[in-house]
């Protein structure tokens, strides 16, 4: 989730740091977590631990979390899996985009996401699995690092100017000194992405993984672009298969959903 670094959080005399803060809290929670306990919320949101439990006994009251009666522990409550659902919902294309991605995964046995850019990252809107014995495991909600994946690197070539200097600053303070060889590895991909209408990660984001990307445009204005991207394990898809007969169905799949694209 996209927010203010803690040191620019004063800085902001609009900016409501108690909610800023109690937001931190829901976004520590990830894919996969059973529940956690104010220690480890202290720790990954940076905040003091008694702070965390003033946070955690209010998010608990309104029903955005819910406390283990034995352990104590907190988990996501059916607060905030009503406002996904009303995310969700509100993006059109989703309903659009799910049966024709649904045949796309089973016609070409490979997996296939639509996300949108959150800050450094890719959230998924939508996904299907493909029916084969080995697919890759990512669901609705997932968050993937932009700069190493096939979806995110689509989505980064399609900002303009402005939009991918602004990221590349986020992206500068997210990975340090890593992140000079990182943007010259973007901006490779960019240029690919231009000469080929499609992105690629062969291993790099997980190392059995392959994957291809596009771009599609903004729902509504103001909003981030969406990407797609279709996934397999390497084992059995190749780079030639992958850039021969998965990217171009890809490239098809978004010119259905978007024509004119």
């Amino acid at each position: 989730m996209s927010l203010l670094p803690q040191e620019d959080e004063e800085k902001d005399r609009l900016f409501v740091v108690a909610l800023a803060r109690g937001l931190r809290v829901l976004a520590a929670f990830q894919p996969g977590e059973s529940a956690l306990s104010n220690q480890v919320l202290a720790q990954r949101t940076g905040l003091p631990k008694s702070t965390v439990s003033r946070l955690t006994y209010t998010l608990t009251k309104l029903g955005y979390l819910s406390q283990d009666g034995e352990t104590g522990y907190y988990r996501l409550g059916l607060a905030v899996l009503a406002l996904g659902s009303a995310v969700l919902g509100s993006y059109d294309i989703r309903r659009i985009a799910a049966p024709l991605m649904r045949e796309f995964a089973l016609k070409n046995t490979i997996s296939i996401s639509l996300g949108m850019r959150d800050g450094t990252d890719i959230v998924y809107l939508e996904t299907c699995r493909s029916q084969a014995r080995v697919s890759v495991q990512l669901t609705v909600g997932s968050r993937v690092p932009l700069a190493s994946t096939a979806i995110g690197r689509a989505c980064y070539a399609a900002l303009n100017h402005t939009e991918r200097a602004q990221l590349d600053s986020d992206l500068a303070a997210r990975y340090g000194k890593d992140w000079p060889a990182m943007q010259e590895r973007l901006e490779q991909a960019r240029q690919q992405y231009l000469q080929r209408g499609y992105s690629e990660s062969f291993g790099e984001f997980e190392r059995d993984v392959m994957a291809v990307g596009v771009a599609l445009p903004s729902p509504a204005p103001g909003m981030p672009a969406l990407c797609l991207n279709a996934s397999g394990p390497a084992f059995a898809f190749s780079p030639e298969l992958m850039r021969g007969q998965i990217a171009p169905a890809l490239m098809q799949l978004a010119r259905q959903l978007v024509p004119g694209h």
